[in-house]
């Protein structure tokens, strides 16, 4: 067998190289899977207020604001002598000026709670990358000659 001048302790054994980076690569999957059940515990608290908010805001908007909405309209139409009608326009935007802060609130703490979901899309890229140049800084092994196997003729 050549060894190209190397002892034949010292030359390099693919099978423990390879079972290495394969216990490696493993280990750090289960890292992985161990930062990323981390995040959606994480992210799940934090995004429970905002679909907690988006509920409550949209009780409110469909159960009691109608009610209210109108009897703020009825008020300022008999306290300017408007219309019944300009009365219940100005309350609709009020109503729609609260919703739309309601809203608005709930889309940012649901975007904060989304974030949290960052770290391990950043790890799972180094990762990936450490692993591409793990593989890629082996040194190229050189073919090593064998004997050919003796071989039986095939009886046919």
């Amino acid at each position: 067998m050549s060894t190209n001048g190397r002892r034949r302790d010292e030359v390099p054994n693919v099978a423990t190289s390879f079972s290495g980076l394969a216990h490696d690569v493993i280990e750090l999957s289960e890292l992985q899977a161990q930062l990323f059940v981390h995040d959606v515990r994480s992210t799940t608290q934090k995004t429970r207020t905002s679909l907690l908010l988006s509920v409550v805001g949209a009780c409110v908007l469909l159960g009691s604001v109608p009610v209210l909405l109108i009897a703020i309209g009825k008020f300022i139409a008999e306290q300017t002598g408007w219309p019944e009608s300009g009365g219940l326009a100005i309350a609709a935007a009020i109503g729609i000026v609260a919703s739309a802060s309601l809203m608005a609130a709930a889309w940012n703490r649901l975007s904060a709670g989304l974030n949290s979901l960052q770290r391990s899309r950043d790890e799972f890229s180094r990762n990936i990358a450490w692993i591409k140049s793990n593989l890629r800084s082996q040194p190229a092994r050189p073919n090593m000659q064998r004997k050919p196997r003796d071989v039986p003729p095939n009886p046919r």
